[in-house]
């Protein structure tokens, strides 16, 4: 394998590490979930900062050194907090970005997923609930878990808000832990 290569990326989680580096967690096509070190993107000289927020798809030039990559430009290609959004599709993005970061294992690939994510964004960004709820299906069935009845059942019937709320409490059953993106809205 090349030390160097570009991918696209979904952001899903950014941590601060040391005084101004950043450790980003992306969701790419072929590498699956993988961490980088952003060194120096917190400068503010850099310009890798906007691009590296939660929700934007960015173009990631990576170099792959002691079982690490490191992030040394991005571009971003779709900006998710471009435009202004509400309280619901930032819970939406939150809880999504949260679940992916919760199910898939680091340097984990599984087939369709990074699709559906950037399905599952863009749905979130054109308040397209019935568009969500049935890539949140889909996400579930790629990842392998069982589908309830009960979740289909709500989908057909376009119930979508209940729908949602079965897939929310079906995933924390998974995972065991409650969602911490649901605690932004009671």
């Amino acid at each position: 394998m090349s030390r160097y290569l570009t991918t696209q990326g979904i952001v899903i989680k950014r941590n601060i590490y040391q005084e101004s580096d950043l450790i980003v967690t992306l969701l790419t096509p072929n590498l699956g979930k993988i961490v980088t070190v952003a060194k120096g993107a917190r400068n503010i000289k850099s310009t890798r900062l906007s691009n590296l927020q939660l929700g934007n798809t960015i173009k990631a030039h990576l170099y792959h050194h002691d079982n690490r990559y490191w992030l040394s430009e991005s571009v971003s290609v779709v900006n998710f907090l471009n435009s202004s959004k509400n309280l619901s599709q930032l819970n939406l993005l939150f809880y999504f970005l949260e679940l992916i970061n919760r199910v898939i294992a680091e340097n984990q690939q599984i087939d369709g997923v990074y699709s559906i994510s950037s399905n599952l964004i863009l749905a979130i960004d054109s308040h397209q609930a019935k568009n969500y709820v049935k890539n949140e299906i889909d996400l579930i069935t790629t990842l392998g878990f069982g589908l309830p009845d009960e979740i289909t059942s709500f989908f057909e019937s376009q119930q979508y808000r209940l729908c949602q709320q079965k897939i929310n409490s079906f995933l924390e059953s998974i995972t065991e832990v409650r969602f911490e993106s649901q605690k932004l809205i009671p």
